[in-house]
């Protein structure tokens, strides 16, 4: 296997148990073709779609990011914590139970301001505002039965979900992109993508069997909810504000340098963002699962922490390197002249995904330790931190790109501190 022979290579094998590096092969192998997937046909997609497209794109998941975090991101990480599975299931099903009522709260507040405003008709997204609850139900089933299969350990089912995902994704987008000159195609990839995912696993787990989550029964919810009310009460604000944080410059490029250079921020996310996303996800996955059955038997997860560091640092470096130094040249040979703009970005937010893509997995430190309170009150802080350095950047700054370039530095230091309170909370 490819990924087998590449971690043995980089000396990564040496870190990690056979059998933790048997899952995280499976999961690489998979995430690996599902980043490759994109990144081998953006030099395609960048001569199809225009910058304002993608700045139409990079809204619309904006938005249905910010809802989503209200949706699914508390209870669905609930899903690994019960030591029984018959109790993991009764999550699942509330987890998309809430995220289901979420959606369709999101669906009546669009009709209204629809009616009544003029803020749908007069976005750039327009009444591509309409799918977001589409959107946000379709991820919260995601969200709910993904982290099921990682608790059952199905590596191999997770990888396939991601692989036919992202191909599915890219070839609606290029299809209609070639038949519609507009934002259609990118859109209507992106929820085709969503819904054949949420198929798959409704498929592979929606049984009665060991491995399914069973049928819908509501008589354990109340329970739940008041269980893991920190969840909401915590996680949820922290997940917010840190989403909040993340589509900061989504919303103040728009103010202050218009739809495409959302766009071109964009387009730099997806490609710099993928390939991290997917490769940290999949080593994530099984972080979670390892560290919180070490930390609710023992109590540390320290040397889990370690070596996972040093996985995700080795595999982080080389890419970090290339894209500080020649990411300008590479977006312009690659993808043409006119994505200049997204290069400058991609040199400016390198260091930045690097420390994101050790921190993201890492992180859940703060949810096993049960440091929420902590988790919320830094996420403050920090919203108000990229805030104040897109402000004051448009402030001091004539150069638009300046403002990318400070936020960066400040989310790295973000991660810094993440990484070292992580650290200190892996043994209690």
């Amino acid at each position: 296997m490819f990924v087998n022979k590449l971690l043995q290579k980089l000396g990564l094998d040496k870190f990690i148990s056979p059998g933790t590096f048997k899952n995280i092969s499976t999961l690489m192998t998979g995430t690996v073709i599902s980043a490759i997937i994109p990144i081998l046909t953006a030099p395609i997609m960048s001569r199809i779609f225009a910058a304002s497209n993608y700045g139409v794109l990079g809204l619309y998941m904006s938005i249905s990011g910010l809802i989503g975090v209200l949706a699914y991101s508390h209870y669905t990480q609930a899903i690994m914590l019960p030591k029984e599975n018959s109790e993991a299931r009764q999550v699942v099903w509330f987890a998309i139970s809430f995220s289901t009522v979420v959606s369709l709260c999101a669906m009546l507040v669009f009709i209204m301001l629809y009616f009544f405003t003029n803020v749908i008709s007069s976005s750039e997204i327009h009444l591509w505002y309409f799918f977001i609850p589409v959107s946000i139900f379709l991820n919260g089933v995601n969200a709910a039965i993904l982290t099921w299969a990682n608790r059952l350990q199905s590596y191999k089912q997770l990888s396939y979900n991601r692989v036919i995902q992202a191909l599915i994704t890219v070839v609606v987008q290029i299809t209609l992109g070639i038949l519609i000159k507009n934002e259609t195609g990118l859109m209507v990839g992106l929820l085709t993508g969503q819904l054949v995912s949420v198929v798959l696993l409704v498929w592979k787990f929606g049984t009665k069997l060991e491995t399914g989550i069973g049928s819908f029964e509501s008589a354990g919810f109340k329970k739940i909810a008041v269980q893991y009310k920190n969840l909401l009460f915590y996680s949820t604000p922290s997940e917010f504000i840190n989403n909040l944080i993340n589509q900061t410059p989504i919303f103040l490029l728009q103010k202050f340098g218009g739809i495409s250079y959302v766009g071109y921020y964009s387009f730099t996310q997806r490609f710099l963002g993928l390939p991290q996303m997917f490769l940290s996800s999949a080593i994530v996955d099984i972080f979670k699962q390892k560290a919180s059955a070490l930390y609710s038997h023992t109590g540390n997860c320290r040397p889990l922490f370690i070596k996972t560091f040093k996985v995700l640092t080795g595999l982080a470096i080389v890419p970090a390197i290339v894209a500080v130094l020649f990411a300008p040249q590479i977006f312009t040979f690659v993808f043409g002249a006119r994505w200049l703009t997204a290069g400058i970005f991609a040199q400016y937010l390198s260091v930045m995904f690097f420390f994101r893509f050790i921190a993201s997995p890492l992180s859940y430190i703060y949810i096993i330790a049960g440091k929420l309170k902590e988790d919320f009150l830094i996420h403050l802080f920090f919203l108000f931190l990229t805030t104040a350095s897109f402000y004051l950047s448009n402030l001091f700054f004539e150069d638009k790109k300046i403002m990318i370039l400070n936020y960066a530095i400040a989310y790295s230091f973000v991660y810094i501190i993440y990484l070292v309170r992580s650290y200190k909370f892996s043994k209690a």
